[in-house]
């Protein structure tokens, strides 16, 4: 039973001191790599909002006036677009109300 145990001693540390020379450390282990991508998953549902705030602001133009321009531009392509809907409802209407 002892020469087992002594055994399982020295297969231990060689195992041990093959691990260090090849560079193991706790922090590669299992169960923290597991950690960290948990810890990852977590921050990206955090920075996800973020990112989509970011992006809605990337079509904008770099310069304070041109943004003024692009706004004034969607307002228009809105009104014409309102316009159009009410002239296609208002034609709907009389052709039914006939």
């Amino acid at each position: 039973m002892a020469a087992k145990e002594e055994q399982y001693i020295h297969q231990y540390k060689k195992y041990e001191i093959l691990l260090n020379r090849v560079g193991y450390s706790t922090k590669i282990s299992h169960r923290e790599l597991v950690e960290m991508a948990e810890h990852r998953k977590d921050l990206e549902k955090m920075i996800k909002p973020v990112l989509d705030t970011l992006r809605s602001y990337q079509d904008l133009p770099p310069d304070k006036a041109l943004a003024a321009l692009a706004i004034e531009d969607r307002k228009r392509q809105f009104a014409a677009a309102e316009k159009y809907l009410e002239e296609v409802l208002q034609s709907a209407l009389e052709t039914n109300g006939e």
